[in-house]
């Protein structure tokens, strides 16, 4: 007979598995005594490191190279910029459209050369109304990636985003979804249109809940209460900036946790970098 998978329970599994508390829990396709087995498991999994591989890849160039590059800006100009930038504390962008250097749609064309994606110089939020109705809202806030657009045959969905372009979440949408996200820039004010226009919808968003929670404690508790209630599930985690994306799913529920601070709301993370 098989033990249970947490090494410091040891608990044997029953043969006849008649009583439903004999029947143990299924987490990662191991088998476990019990919720607090299961949340023991999950904790030491969201603690362990998480590998990198590959080569650092090297920093962009900054924006006012990029704009020199592009011809849109000149040196003295860029000089000038930088010296007011000092004081007003703006962005470059919004210093050197405000002194009338740079055009919007140049310094969008520039942002997306550094960040390597696409761009859309106007954008209609209807189209947010053709995105998923499998992605909840509170994680679409959370990655700062608004989708409009899916195939379902390729499992590629179009988002909308703002500068940075924030390289981790869309890897973290990647390893939770399966999907492959196609980024596109849209200006800051875009965006924040983009997400207020979305919302969760069909049946499979209202029956996915999203927990925020401080600590990987608090998460993995979390994890096992879906695997109290699915009795088999699988969980699968990637860690964005600060926080800690958990995506647990089961035969009848999947959720998304969100580990954050305690007054922390991803949604409110400024986008500075440009």
């Amino acid at each position: 007979m098989p033990r249970c998978a947490d090494a410091t329970c040891g608990r044997w599994r029953p043969e006849r598995l008649v009583p439903r508390w004999a029947t143990g829990l299924r987490f990662n396709e191991r088998w476990y005594c019990s919720r607090d087995c299961v949340e023991s498991a999950a904790k030491a999994r969201l603690d362990a490191p998480t590998p990198t591989a590959g080569v650092p890849s090297l920093p962009p160039l900054r924006l006012g190279v990029l704009l020199r590059h592009l011809g849109a800006l000149t040196d003295d100009q860029l000089t000038k910029a930088l010296t007011t930038q000092r004081t007003s504390g703006r962005k470059l962008g919004e210093e050197l459209q405000r002194m009338t250097f740079v055009s919007a749609e140049a310094i969008l064309r520039a942002l997306a050369a550094q960040g390597g994606v696409s761009y859309l110089t106007s954008f209609d939020v209807s189209r947010i109304g053709e995105g998923p109705e499998w992605l909840p809202e509170d994680t679409v806030r959370a990655l700062g990636l608004v989708p409009f657009e899916v195939n379902e045959s390729e499992r590629r969905i179009k988002v909308v985003c703002a500068a940075p372009v924030p390289r981790a979440a869309l890897r973290a949408l990647t390893k939770l979804t399966g999907w492959l996200p196609e980024a596109y820039l849209v200006d800051d004010k875009v965006w924040e249109q983009a997400m207020r226009a979305y919302k969760s919808r069909g049946e499979m968003s209202a029956n996915a809940p999203t927990a925020r929670v401080s600590d990987l404690a608090a998460a993995a508790s979390k994890v096992a209460d879906v695997a109290l209630a699915d009795r088999a599930i699988t969980m699968r985690h990637a860690t964005y900036d600060r926080y800690t994306w958990v995506r647990v799913e089961g035969p009848q529920h999947w959720s998304d946790v969100w580990v954050m601070g305690a007054q922390e709301d991803p949604c409110l993370v400024e986008h500075t970098a440009h």
